[in-house]
């Protein structure tokens, strides 16, 4: 089938002329009875003559719409077309060239396509790109290509030959390309994207995976070393509970510049998430040059940062793993790292320590501790123990304190000092903290049902715990479903947890006071109390720590300092109670300073609930002997 109108017209004159020619010879030579036809040969020809004539007419037309067509779709086309011929000097290009290129028509014609080279690819680029036109007669690609004014681009490109006649001659050159700018750009954006943290900007754990998988094998050819440095900012949960999360992003952001400023050449930061970033200081020349990082990092994190008008104050615990020594690989580098910065937290934050294997079984023995605790609470191994406070002119016993004991099945009471630092590390400690809660709740209803009046019950608040949103709401909750009168409840929260957000702090404890929940200050005298802020919260008693009463017989300091206390709590109209009453001397001290309440070894140790109803008959005796 032949499908170019022009050839098939021209074909169809040459037949029709031939017929013609046949008629005309068979007339004049009589080659057949012609005289015998209605019509003569004459008015044959000339009615063959008008047909062709005719069709030939409507093939050109046809032809020539079909070619404007074309010459529309060539012109509309958002891909750019350039014809060249078979010595590459451009003859033709669409509107599309012009607008990609930045060239008009007038700028490339008669020239050759290397008008466009962008000098990115070298002799063997084209080559191979030659040899696959010259055999396939076609190439297509991607290539990067130069506009008019000197802007390199990226094409998806495709060049085909054109070959014509049976003899097939390569007469022309087609390309026709699309710009990929935009394509890559986006490809570009999601690489970004999947490597970096879209908060601080830094690269994240992909990133830091793929470097230290590239770093690694290089400095072991070179006998080199490096190290990995993991990063965790001490009380940041508190910032982040108490500010929100505005104010914990703003101060990642600001510590994540801050460790950009201390890095140098072949020195990389990283955000794992959180509150966790990542140091790796490649090819340093000895372990000076680690510490020597290591002491401005924990200089620049340690600084105050102003956020939305507070001045917020953090600090670093670091742990450091040294390539080969602590490990050859990404995974084991970090997890060691890690493991050390966990020891770090551990023996005091704001500090640092380098990994030992010694470690390994501390982290271990903590991990092990943590998956058991989660055991303990959904096996019902925590129990609450309970130590009774006494009233020192009375005797009497005037309310009990809970706290959590760990009845493990395999080693025995474990005491809270090892379990209670993890639960915090972990989390656990809001789960664990409204067991607490509801369960001394639900054994004092149980106690007022029985007829036995110990007071208050005491319940010691995390601070994970007093920032939650809905605390308040919660406590309400548990009060509700128990049964327990507010008045029967005292939280114990510590005067830093109070001190920390003072303004927050107090419209929390209003939302417990309006209940009729008690409240007291535990740890009395062991944070940064401002005498304007403890006037305004709404708290009933202070604690005095027992670190305190401790000293009271042996040190001067000590015993002005209770005496203090004591004071400064009846000025502003607070009961008080002093925690870790051991001696007959500790307690002979606080009754001569007039503190009214105590709890202590001296008069009573924490027991189960069970042995508090054996003791209810002789708690009066008992303490008044004291």
């Amino acid at each position: 089938m032949i499908h170019n109108p022009v050839v098939a017209g021209r074909r169809l004159i040459a037949v029709s002329l031939s017929v013609i020619a046949l008629l005309w010879l068979s007339a004049v030579f009589g080659l057949a009875d012609w005289h015998a036809s209605p019509f003569s040969a004459t008015s044959l020809v000339s009615f063959l003559l008008l047909a062709c004539a005719g069709f030939a007419a409507y093939l050109l037309r046809h032809a020539g719409q079909q070619l404007e067509l074309h010459r529309t779709l060539v012109s509309h086309s958002s891909e750019a077309i350039m014809l060249t011929d078979a010595n590459l000097r451009i003859v033709a290009v669409n509107p599309a060239f012009e607008r990609i290129t930045d060239f008009s028509a007038a700028d490339v014609i008669g020239s050759k396509p290397s008008i466009l080279s962008s000098g990115r690819h070298g002799p063997d680029f084209y080559q191979s790109m030659w040899t696959a036109i010259r055999e396939s007669c076609r190439w297509e690609g991607e290539i990067w290509n130069r506009r008019k004014g000197g802007e390199i681009y990226p094409q998806q490109l495709t060049i085909s030959a054109i070959r014509q006649g049976r003899r097939e001659t390569l007469t022309h050159y087609v390309a026709v390309f699309a710009d990929l700018s935009a394509r890559k750009a986006q490809e570009a954006r999601i690489e970004y994207m999947a490597h970096h943290d879209p908060l601080t900007g830094l690269p994240n754990r992909l990133a830091l995976n793929q470097l230290l998988e590239s770093a690694i094998p290089a400095i072991r050819r070179n006998a080199g070393r490096l190290a990995v440095l993991v990063i965790d900012l001490d009380n940041f949960k508190t910032v982040n509970d108490s500010l929100g999360h505005h104010a914990g992003d703003k101060l990642l952001c600001e510590v994540a510049s801050r460790l950009r400023r201390v890095l140098g050449a072949g020195e990389h930061v990283m955000r794992l998430g959180g509150d966790e970033f990542v140091v790796v200081l490649e090819a340093f020349a000895c372990e000076s040059r680690v510490v020597e990082v290591v002491h401005q990092l924990v200089r620049e994190v340690s600084e105050p940062c102003l956020v939305d008008g507070c001045e917020l104050h953090t600090s670093p615990s670091i742990g450091i793993a040294l390539f080969p020594n602590d490990g050859d690989s990404p995974e084991t580098l970090i997890r060691n790292a890690d493991t050390a910065m966990y020891y770090a937290k551990s023996t005091g934050r704001n500090n640092y320590q380098f990994f030992a294997a010694p470690m390994n079984a501390a982290a271990n023995k903590r991990l092990h501790l943590e998956n058991e605790l989660w055991k303990a609470l959904a096996e019902r191994q925590l129990v609450l123990h309970y130590q009774p406070q006494v009233d020192l002119p009375s005797g009497r016993v005037v309310g009990l304190e809970a706290l959590v004991r760990w009845q493990h099945p395999e080693r025995g009471m474990i005491p809270p000092a090892d379990f209670i630092p993890v639960a915090e590390e972990s989390g656990l400690i809001l789960p664990l903290g409204h067991w607490v809660l509801r369960t001394a709740c639900e054994q004092a209803r149980a106690w007022l049902d029985q007829g036995i009046d110990l007071g208050e019950i005491a319940v010691n608040i995390s601070a994970l715990q007093f920032r939650q949103p809905e605390f308040a709401q919660s406590v309400k909750a548990i009060l509700d479903e128990t049964g327990l009168p507010a008045s029967r409840l005292e939280l114990e929260i510590t005067e830093s947890v109070v001190m920390h957000s003072a303004d927050s702090s107090i419209s929390v404890l209003n939302e417990l006071k309006a209940m009729g929940v008690k409240l007291a200050i535990d740890d009395f005298g062991t944070g940064y109390s401002s005498l304007s802020y403890l006037r305004r919260f709404p708290v009933d008693r202070l604690k005095i720590d027992h670190s305190f009463v401790a000293d009271v017989e042996s040190d001067g300091d000590a015993a002005s300092l209770v005496s203090s206390i004591i004071a400064l709590g009846r000025s502003l109209g607070l009961n008080l109670v002093a925690e870790g009453v051991e001696s007959p001397g500790q307690a002979a001290f606080l009754r001569d300073m007039a503190c009214e309440r105590v709890q202590g070894f001296h008069f009573f140790r924490p027991v189960a609930a069970d042995k508090i109803v054996e003791l209810d008959a002789f708690l009066g005796a008992t303490a008044k002997k004291h």
